[in-house]
């Protein structure tokens, strides 16, 4: 039996007096939970990002409510779209409706320049003013908010920047028209990056489009939001005063009507642009540092 045990052992390698060595197992790691707001590029998902655009837009709505001050931009808007209104009217009984007729003679370039010079004025006028209400919005959450008019007045140091960028719109609206607000949807950041980092024109521009690339879900559904409320109030108060105007007979038609409904319209679209540019500031502060001014 001694032999037949020597043997096993041999052919086993088993030693009953060897001491037993417990190596450690290999960590079996579970794999990490996915998480649907983040996507393998770091950036996040659709329904994330609409998500976002819709709490900047009630955001910049609350901001506008809790600094009720901001309206008087919406009335200084106001002011720049009647400015607006009259300059084309003026335009139109001198040269006409159709003025350019597509041959450049004395009289076209005439209403080219006239129109050129108003168009600059009115866009410069009226970015003039969405710098200065940027740079009071962005002072809000510092707890050291600034006046309607030291706002204007810090705005009025990028004024070479800020014509720079009105002349680019009104040599655009000419040719193309409505299509301009494409290209200043597109450079919508350029204001905010002037005078809230001190960027030049150009680099202003530059980063405005790297930013809309980065954050076009974001602009266009808290931009959305905001139109489609304005339009909203616009239909139920042209509603409510046609009804209030003609039961009481305060309204006959014809131009007064006409009238009250320019006015009516205007208001509110001078506060949805109010709204739009605290969104502006919102969305651009965001993607710099990340926070998207919610305290």
């Amino acid at each position: 039996m001694t032999r037949v045990s020597e043997v096993i052992r041999g052919w086993l390698g088993w030693c009953p007096n060897a001491r037993i060595l417990k190596t450690p197992q290999p960590e079996i790691l579970a794999p990490p939970l996915d998480n649907p707001t983040i996507l393998p590029d770091g950036g996040s998902s659709g329904s994330e990002r609409i998500r976002k655009g819709k709490d900047f837009a009630v955001t910049s709505m609350k901001i506008l409510v809790r600094n009720r001050r901001l309206l008087l931009f919406s009335f200084l808007m106001f002011l720049t779209f009647i400015l607006s209104i009259g300059t084309d009217l003026c335009l139109r009984d001198i040269f006409g409706a159709n003025a350019f007729p597509g041959v450049m003679n004395s009289l076209a370039l005439l209403w080219f320049a006239l129109t050129f010079a108003a168009a600059s004025v009115v866009y410069f006028v009226f970015f003039s003013l969405a710098a200065g209400l940027i740079i009071c919005v962005s002072q809000i959450p510092k707890g050291n908010p600034v006046s309607i008019r030291e706002g204007l007045s810090r705005a009025w140091n990028y004024k070479q920047p800020i014509a720079g960028w009105a002349l680019i719109g009104a040599l655009l609206w000419i040719p193309v028209g409505p299509f301009i607000c494409g290209f200043y949807l597109v450079t919508l950041f350029a204001l905010p990056a002037i005078v809230l980092d001190n960027k030049d024109l150009v680099a202003a521009i530059r980063e405005s489009v790297a930013i809309f690339w980065r954050m076009w879900v974001e602009t266009y559904v808290s931009f959305g939001i905001v139109l489609l409320i304005s339009i909203g109030l616009v239909f139920v108060t042209l509603f409510s005063l046609g009804q209030v105007g003609y039961a009481y007979g305060l309204i006959n038609g014809g131009m007064s009507v006409d009238m009250i409904r320019s006015l009516v319209v205007n208001i509110l679209m001078a506060v949805g642009v109010v709204v739009m540019g605290i969104a502006t500031c919102i969305l651009y502060t965001y993607e710099k540092t990340g926070d998207p001014l919610l305290r």
